[in-house]
Order: structure tokens, then sequence, then C-alpha cells
């Protein structure tokens, strides 16, 4: 897949499916053995845990939209740098939902295979998150 196939491939993912909530089109763009290295250890794979997770995103932030800042690719890798927005509707982990509108930051590294991204690595600014709850990160609920 060329480059700029591969980056239409990863931005529309991440348009339809993360942001547009279009779990009907996950098998689309995510393989049968996808896997989500940022999961816990013996996490499902697959469409069934992408469509868990994001309902997971969007019980927490019912408005979660993404902008996508930039994306490049190198051969079967894409790299995006994106920020999640939503407001903070749902219990996250633990914490109540304080109402209160948060601005993620992050980078995806996605490695696309036969048409399909079938691994993901993703890094956000979790901290910050929780600091815009107005939650203190060193006191957080067990």
């Amino acid at each position: 897949m060329a480059n700029e196939a591969t980056k239409d491939l990863v931005r529309s993912y991440y348009e339809r499916v993360v942001a547009g909530g279009r779990y009907d089109e996950i098998l689309r763009f995510v393989g049968a053995n996808y896997v989500d290295h940022n999961a816990p250890p013996g996490a499902p794979r697959g469409a069934i845990a992408v469509e868990a997770h994001l309902r997971g995103i969007r019980n927490t932030f019912p408005d979660f939209a993404i902008q996508i800042h930039e994306v490049v690719a190198e051969g079967d890798w894409v790299a995006s740098r994106v920020t999640a927005t939503g407001t903070h509707l749902g219990a996250w982990h633990g914490v109540e939902p304080s109402g209160k509108c948060i601005a993620l930051r992050g980078i995806n590294l996605d490695r696309v295979s036969d048409g399909r991204i079938v691994e993901h690595w993703g890094e956000a600014d979790t901290l910050g998150m929780l600091i815009q709850m107005g939650l203190d990160p060193f006191k957080l609920p067990k």
C-alpha cells in the first residue's frame, strides 16, 4: 500500500470510527488479529476489542471528538498527532464525572498490513487530562 493510501486509511479510521462512532465500519479498517499494545495483557484482540474500547470512551465523554493535526507514513507505519476533546460526563476508571471539558493531546502509531490496521500504540497526556478533570493526580480514588 502506497504511503498516501496508508495515510488516508488511518485518517479515515480515526475520523469515521474513532471520532464518528461508526462501529459498523470497524471491520473495514481493522484486521482480524488487531493488537492494541496499550491494552492490558490478555485483553481481547480484533474488532471486539476496538468497539469495547471506543464505547468506553463514548460512555465517559459522550461528545468525544478528535482533531488530526499531522499524519506521517513510512512503509506500513503511520504516525498521527491528535487532540481529543470531550466533556467528562461518565465515570472513568473510578473517577466520577466532573462535567468538565477536557482536551487530550496524543500521538498514535499504527501498522497497516493488507489494507487494514493490525497494530496500535498510543501515547497521551493522561496527567493533563486528570488535572483538567479537577483531580489531584497524586490522590486518585482507589
